[in-house]
């Protein structure tokens, strides 16, 4: 079986948006439940949303002038724009591997026998800006990841004659390009004791900021 990858911060070329996000801890990072597969970016967000939208029923009695309203289910959504730096050739190559891993990771794992084997849930861990009940992290599905080059920025290239990764034997990467995803959270939920079958933290109602573990939904 393959060891799981942690693609970390490229780190060689020091530079100032890498060294500032590396200081003060400001990253992004997805992980890949099935296989345990990493990747993690500079926090360069440039926006955010978070999203709860509950969803409601409604029951109609003979001898009721109002309906009874009934929650069906609440649907937590977040969506965030990503901007990769690369400030050198060697740099857009590794970031180039991880935006490439972290496709990959939008579908499910499946087995020589063609049946799917693990879902693709990914642990999005965004700092204290998004957090779950649980933990640091949000178990997610990804329903759209938009991936664009910012041509204007430039380019960079170089002619090493490398023809494994270009016919050409030029490689051209853009110095930066934006992601925009769109996920749909899993609420997380501890069936396995039934007093604490619920969404909400222990410490509820109180969301006071605890440290290393997740304070709030």
């Amino acid at each position: 079986m393959t060891a799981p990858a942690d693609m970390r911060l490229y780190r060689q070329d020091y530079d100032s948006a890498v060294t500032f996000s590396s200081r003060m801890w400001y990253h992004i990072s997805f992980k890949h439940q099935p296989t345990g597969h990493k990747v993690t970016f500079p926090a360069i967000i440039s926006s955010f949303s978070d999203t709860h939208t509950p969803t409601f029923g409604q029951t109609h009695g003979a001898s009721m002038h109002d309906p009874i309203i009934t929650l069906k289910k609440t649907d937590r959504r977040i969506s965030f724009t990503l901007t990769v730096l690369n400030g050198s050739l060697a740099a857009a190559r590794h970031n180039r591997q991880c935006v490439n891993l972290l496709i990959q990771m939008l579908y499910p794992t499946v087995s020589v026998d063609g049946n799917f084997e693990g879902k693709p849930f990914i642990d999005i861990h965004m700092e204290t800006l998004i957090q779950s009940s649980k933990n640091e992290a949000l178990t997610c599905v990804i329903e759209g990841l938009d991936y664009g080059i910012k041509f204007d920025d430039g380019i960079i290239n170089a002619n090493e004659g490398v023809a494994a990764l270009n016919r050409s034997r030029k490689e051209i990467y853009p110095q930066s390009l934006e992601l925009n995803i769109d996920a749909k959270v899993v609420i997380e939920i501890d069936r396995s004791d039934k007093l604490r079958a619920s969404p909400f933290p222990e410490n509820y109602p109180s969301y006071h900021y605890s440290g290393s573990s997740g304070t709030g939904q």
